[in-house]
């Protein structure tokens, strides 16, 4: 690029991760992280965030010195602040971006075979509370094969015993309680479907969130495909099952939208580090647009999303002070 547009400036600048910290901190404070006693959820967004941080570093993601992927993580994890009081949701968030850390580390690994045990380890966590989990497993043994070079009847093996490895201790917890039909039950879920396409559930801040991150995707993928050869195989592997997994999960979502909770963090964590590309390494004047109109929309969704949740709670606490008024 011939200089610098203000767009690369904010893109490359120290000040975007503590700017986005910010705002999360304030979304988490209005959602209730405090007033509800929400520390596990705090826990595993503070560890989300920290592993996006080191995914972003160690396999350089981006080609430019910047901290736009973890700071885009978190301005879309704000987009969506009723996803923060369900557990299960932060768990998600955790266990997905774990699963990246560890497999992508096996790129032409010979002896991986740890390395996948530990990946399939934080599946099958995430699959305790989601047990749709594991239908991205096919996905992610394809993957291991064609975009990580890594497959091979060891790590096969290796994968198995990460996915069974969290039910060894969820079976000894249900033989200590005598309960196995609610272990049993959990699996039914695989073969269980809801209405297909029935979207009645959603209200408008989930129509917002989803379409906003359905655009922020389109935008991320089309700017990859025409633009990632800049980058290197490995990191076109990774960039690839971003977008693999990124559309199947939106169609999952799509057909079987009352999983809304659970899938839209797997959303939220492949669709980042995509327009985090997009606004960090485009330079035209177009772009340098879109790049303060994404920013702007966001910040304006997030506003909108938060503010109204937390009504009540603000009411209550204007409220609270007024009675110390001596009216």
């Amino acid at each position: 690029m011939a200089y610098k547009r203000l767009q690369n400036t904010l893109a490359e600048s120290r000040l975007t991760l503590p700017f986005a910290v910010a705002v999360t901190l304030v979304a988490v404070y209005l959602s209730g992280a405090i007033t509800d006693r929400l520390w596990m959820q705090s826990l595993c967004l503070g560890i989300s965030a920290y592993l996006m941080v080191e995914l972003s570093n160690t396999h350089q993601l981006i080609r430019v010195f910047g901290m736009m992927v973890p700071s885009i993580f978190l301005l879309l994890v704000c987009v969506s602040p009723m996803l923060f009081p369900d557990l299960g949701s932060e768990i998600i968030f955790l266990c997905s971006i774990a699963i990246y850390a560890m497999l992508f580390r096996c790129y032409q690994m010979r002896r991986s075979q740890g390395l996948v045990f530990y990946g399939f380890f934080c599946l099958g966590i995430s699959s305790l509370v989601f047990v749709q989990v594991l239908y991205y497993v096919p996905v992610l043994w394809i993957m291991l094969y064609y975009h990580l070079r890594t497959m091979s009847g060891k790590t096969f093996c290796a994968s198995l015993l990460g996915l069974i490895a969290p039910y060894w201790f969820a079976i000894g917890y249900y033989m200590y309680a005598y309960d196995f039909s609610t272990f049993l039950a959990h699996f039914k879920g695989l073969s269980t479907f809801g209405p297909i396409l029935d979207h009645s559930q959603f209200g408008e801040h989930e129509y917002l969130s989803i379409g906003w991150l359905l655009l922020l995707a389109f935008i991320g993928i089309i700017h990859y495909v025409r633009q990632g050869y800049h980058d290197k195989i490995r990191t076109r592997m990774f960039f690839n099952m971003f977008m693999i997994i990124d559309i199947l999960t939106f169609i999952f979502l799509a057909l079987q939208p009352q999983h809304y909770s659970l899938l839209m963090p797997i959303i939220i964590v492949n669709t980042s580090p995509l327009i985090a590309h997009y606004l960090s390494l485009t330079s035209t004047w177009l772009t340098n647009i879109t790049f303060h109109l994404i920013l702007l929309v966001t910040l304006l969704i997030i506003v909108y999303n938060t503010w109204m949740p937390s009504s009540n709670f603000l009411s209550a606490t204007v409220t609270s002070a007024c009675s110390y008024l001596p009216l």
